[in-house]
């Protein structure tokens, strides 16, 4: 992170009230907070607004909150619970939308064809065995393997036990070898 300034260092500048390092957080959070809310819903609205939201109680709270915070873990978390927060006012149902693409050069249309095939029904049978999953399992190998946050980070999301996070993955990830 050469020239690049660590999340907690732009966590300090935002609770002083600099305007710069609130927007560089912002910009380098957007996307990823994205995809991690696209997981609970597939209103692309709701989770804009939610994000939104987060980012500005963080420039209207920032004189209370904490100085000593895993800046990554509390976006996740917050937006977490305001999407919930949302989706219960609404009483919408959470869906988990599962994309996964791939690129890949062939050098036939029958190469390409194949590769097709055979990328779809890996793809399904993903898809199906991580909708076999629990939405806590599904949301903690998310965590880890899509956003790679340490099972600490995960565990602070979650709410649960560093243990249980651990052991969470684990298990899912014996389930899903033992689907696929």
């Amino acid at each position: 992170m050469k020239g690049e300034k660590r999340d907690i260092d732009l966590w300090s500048q935002i609770k002083k009230g600099d305007v710069h390092a609130y927007h560089e957080l912002y910009d380098r959070y957007i996307n990823v907070l994205f995809t991690f809310g696209m997981q609970y819903t597939n209103d692309e609205t709701l989770v804009q607004d939610a994000i939104h939201d987060i980012f500005v109680d963080l420039h209207r709270y920032r004189n209370t909150i904490a100085s000593d915070v895993v800046v990554k873990s509390y976006l996740f978390t917050s937006l977490r619970n305001d999407i919930f927060k949302k989706l219960k006012s609404q009483t919408k149902i959470v869906h988990l939308d599962i994309v996964s693409e791939g690129s890949y050069k062939t050098d036939s249309a029958e190469d390409e064809l194949i590769f097709s095939e055979t990328t779809l029904n890996k793809n399904a049978s993903l898809a199906l065995a991580l909708s076999s999953l629990t939405p806590k399992q599904r949301n903690a190998l998310h965590l880890r393997f899509s956003e790679d946050l340490s099972y600490e980070e995960i565990s602070s999301t979650l709410e649960i036990s560093l243990e249980s996070c651990r052991t969470l993955i684990y298990r899912s990830l014996k389930e899903l070898r033992a689907k696929l």
